[in-house]
């Protein structure tokens, strides 16, 4: 029975693609103030000078629905994200616009994506390399309430951060049911980074080389969430570190105990390096 209903779940993951079965229902509870479960669960209210690397991209898709995903800051022109954010198999989009330097979702300030630069590796039916650098069409101001996040280095390459305490953050609620409206601010929620066991149990494939597990009991991210950083403290300087792009969340709610899967940065490093 296990089994079965983990097959189950793998086939429910991306059913009709990222943004139908998630992006595109979660835009308009976020824009409508009417979401019950959905974002990062179990988090806190992040301060406006605290993760200020984090932003939303609002997607358009041809269709001419809208849709929502997680993003961070790499430079004042390039933001680090989901590729399945741009296409994931059914839904292409169209345009998409990178909200900044605020805490609430709607808030801050603005930038038109002009460039989408995915992974050329990348299969949106099995999502790995699931990452993508999208360019903006002017330079964003940094100060108090943006700045890029710290990348790894090659002496981290080969670390598995396995046991070590990340967080991941996005624009989501506290509980899944909490209040939520159009004045959604930034959430952060500690999680640890866990064994590939438990992503693969979850989500029936997994490249340990490639991605990456965390699990916390009943909290975590969740459907929109996709696209945002994890991260960890920087041993030297106490500065956030990203180490993982949010790539799987559980189909079957977000306060289950589910693993999330995400796109291992380390990996990528120089593919990243290289759209700078």
């Amino acid at each position: 029975m296990k089994v079965l209903f983990l097959l189950g779940l793998v086939a429910s993951v991306y059913s009709l693609g990222y943004h139908e079965d998630i992006g595109i229902p979660e835009y308009a509870r976020l824009r409508n103030g009417e979401a019950v479960s959905s974002r990062i669960i179990g988090g806190f209210p992040t301060k406006s000078t605290q993760h200020t690397y984090a932003v939303g991209v609002l997607v358009t898709l041809r269709t001419g629905q809208l849709s929502v995903c997680g993003g961070t800051i790499l430079s004042q022109h390039r933001i680090l994200t989901a590729a399945q954010c741009w296409y994931d198999g059914y839904n292409q989009g169209k345009k998409m616009i990178i909200r900044y330097g605020s805490p609430r979702l709607f808030g801050g300030n603005s930038r038109d994506v002009i460039g989408v630069d995915i992974h050329p590796n990348f299969d949106p039916l099995i999502p790995i390399h699931d990452i993508a650098v999208l360019s903006v069409n002017y330079n964003m101001y940094f100060g108090d309430y943006a700045q890029p996040v710290m990348l790894p280095t090659k002496n981290d390459v080969n670390k598995t951060f396995t046991g070590v305490g990340a967080h991941i953050v996005g624009y989501g609620k506290t509980g899944d049911w909490s209040p939520i409206g159009p004045a959604q601010v930034r959430q952060s929620v500690s999680v640890p980074v866990v064994s590939i066991w438990n992503c693969y149990e979850t989500f029936g494939y997994y490249d340990p080389e490639k991605q990456m597990c965390t699990q916390g009991n009943a909290w975590g991210a969740c459907t929109g969430d996709v696209g945002g950083p994890l991260v960890i403290k920087n041993y030297f300087n106490g500065t956030d570190l990203l180490i993982g792009v949010t790539s799987l969340v559980s189909p079957v709610g977000c306060d289950n105990g589910f693993p999330n899967g995400y796109t291992r940065v380390t990996y990528y490093l120089d593919w990243i390096l290289s759209q700078l």
